[in-house]
């Protein structure tokens, strides 16, 4: 059944891969993939934040601007609503019905323009227009000169709403000013008349910069024509058009009701409107209301937070919070992919090595069965050939002398010799497949391995071969079998004095590993052995010495010998240095 693989196993090497550079490359693919994967699932969702929160931060200080803009509109409206208001009021207080005949008398009119300027200094001249439309009487710097008011705008409006407050009038004659009108029913013709006093427009401008606060850049009073009224301080002039009249670069906001937001417009009563337009680079609000009972709106202006300091602040902090996120997952991620990597390649590894292990122990095994049945062959017609030698000898000594009898028996001789030879190899293999049981004895190692010693001390001397001893006597005595012992270090031994030839050091040593295994170790300082032929050094009939010098059994029944003992070996060697064959043994056989 076939299984479905993972979208992530397409980074992964695959075993099939022989060592070197292929599966170098397949981790590398591996760890960069892997890295590539967490940085995304980081990264993404950092950014994703951080974009969030740079929109809603930005929507936020937008909307603080738009309520606090708004709010401070309407204080400032009714602010001034009310000073417009307490104006009207006092005219139409000291313009009440049953005065006009008493104001067309000039020294009542001086007394109520008296009282008027001590409650407004700005109050400049006082007028009376009868029922006809004309000047009746009139008190201030001018004269009185029956002026018709009949063909005037403010004069009619004054008679269809009862009250009229004027723009502000500039002329050549006198300071800027605005007039408020009121008219009033005469008591006897059922006609109005009408009161209209004059005020300095600097009354205006100095109640303006009183109540101006912090919080705007700028404010000031506009027509329905967008002509200043009082003088702005940075946007614009007094008797010109502000810049809300310019129509580039801006978005109109018209507010109603609750402060909201629909279709790009912020709405809360039908003649507030906000503009956003940017001017001299700098982008800012500009709020307008129109004010009750006058001609005029009010103006405020706003630079916007968005680019003042707190959202400059705001941006750096987000900035530098990102960079640094990026950089320490970078940092992590990269760590976290090579250590990840590192594991997974060393689990490889020792899987590849138990799986070679595996194999070679299958492989011994194979060839030790194998190699038993060969020996069992061959010692069949071994026993034959030297049955029939020993039958040619027993004729050869009954016979009596003749001329070859000197030859045969030489040639009879050989043939025993290299039956016997065959025996030995043959009982070799036979003792490298079988399983013999184990005869155990108390044994101390260190005097074991010197008297296996002695048995190659000449050998040694004539290879000009020095054996040394580094044999800790504070190790355990062992329970194991002594024959088998020998054997594994006589042929180590014995190798490790072939692979010098002439002038070296063997050395034998022994320590202590816990209490329940010691080491033997037996090093030399020969040319070491090649990693393609480390690899089969425990194979049968496996040898590089020359043919006819050696059967390639030794290290192969030494690998048997130290399995069979409970214990296992282990080489270590390098180019030019030398080898080591490290064997541990159990303190305690155990069957």
């Amino acid at each position: 059944m076939k299984t479905q693989s993972h979208w992530l196993e397409k980074f992964l090497p695959t075993l099939s891969e022989e060592y070197g550079d292929g599966i170098t490359r397949g981790y590398k693919r591996f760890s960069k993939g892997l890295s590539i994967i967490l940085l995304i699932l980081v990264l993404a969702p950092l950014t994703l934040i951080s974009i969030l929160a740079h929109y809603q931060y930005k929507q936020l200080l937008h909307d603080q601007e738009m309520a606090q803009l708004v709010l401070n509109l309407e204080e400032t409206q009714n602010t001034i609503e009310a000073f417009v208001s307490e104006l009207l009021s006092t005219v139409k207080l000291v313009g009440h019905d049953v005065r006009y005949e008493e104001l067309l008398l000039p020294k009542e009119l001086e007394t109520l323009f008296v009282r008027l300027q001590q409650e407004f200094p700005g109050v400049t001249d006082i007028e009376i227009i009868g029922s006809a439309g004309t000047q009746k009487a009139y008190y201030g710097p001018g004269t009185l000169e029956a002026h018709s008011y009949t063909d005037q705008v403010w004069y009619r409006e004054v008679l269809l709403h009862g009250v009229h407050v004027s723009n502000i009038v500039t002329n050549l004659h006198r300071s800027p000013y605005f007039a408020i009108a009121v008219s009033r029913e005469h008591p006897e013709q059922q006609k109005h008349w009408v009161l209209r006093v004059s005020i300095e427009a600097k009354t205006l401008q100095d109640f303006i910069d009183t109540i101006r606060t912090s919080y705007t850049d700028d404010m000031f009073l506009i027509d329905s024509k967008h002509i200043a009224q009082t003088q702005p301080q940075k946007f614009g002039h007094i008797g010109e058009k502000c810049i809300l009249h310019d129509t580039k670069d801006k978005t109109e906001l018209q507010i109603n009701g609750p402060l909201k937001k629909q279709d790009g417009i912020y709405k809360r009563a039908s003649d507030m409107l906000i503009v956003q337009k940017t001017s001299n680079g700098q982008k800012i609000n500009i709020a307008t209301v129109s004010l009750l009972n006058t001609p005029w709106k009010l103006v405020l202006i706003k630079e916007q937070y968005l680019h003042a300091t707190t959202w400059t602040l705001f941006k750096i902090k987000l900035t530098v919070m990102f960079f640094a996120c990026i950089i320490v997952a970078v940092f992590l991620i990269l760590e976290i992919s090579a250590a990840i990597t590192n594991h997974l390649r060393e689990a490889d590894k020792k899987w590849q090595q138990l799986y070679i292990e595996a194999e070679q122990r299958d492989k011994l095994a194979s060839i030790g069965r194998l190699a038993a049945g060969v020996a069992h062959e061959i010692n069949n017609p071994l026993s034959i050939i030297n049955q029939k030698t020993g039958l040619v000898q027993d004729f050869m000594e009954m016979m009596d002398d003749f001329e070859y009898k000197e030859m045969m028996t030489e040639a009879h001789e050989s043939i025993q010799k290299n039956v016997n030879r065959c025996k030995t190899i043959t009982h070799r293999l036979l003792g490298f497949a079988r399983v013999a049981d184990v005869q155990t004895e108390e044994i101390d190692i260190n005097t074991t391995i010197r008297e296996v010693i002695d048995f190659l001390a000449k050998e040694a001397m004539y290879s000009q071969i020095k054996i040394a001893f580094d044999l800790d006597q504070s190790v355990s005595k062992i329970v194991s079998d002594r024959g088998p012992l020998q054997q594994i270090f006589l042929n180590i031994t014995n190798n490790a004095i072939d692979a010098i030839e002439h002038h070296g050091t063997i050395t034998l040593s022994t320590k202590q590993l816990d209490q329940d295994n010691i080491q033997v170790s037996i090093s030399d300082d020969g040319p070491g052995i090649p990693k393609d032929v480390l690899k089969r050094i425990f194979e049968p009939f496996f040898t590089t010495k020359e043919t006819g010098k050696g059967t390639g059994l030794g290290l192969s029944i030494t690998y048997g010998l130290v399995r069979k003992l409970g214990g296992h070996i282990n080489v270590k060697t390098e180019a030019g240095l030398g080898t080591t064959f490290e064997i541990t043994l159990p303190v305690e056989y155990n069957k």
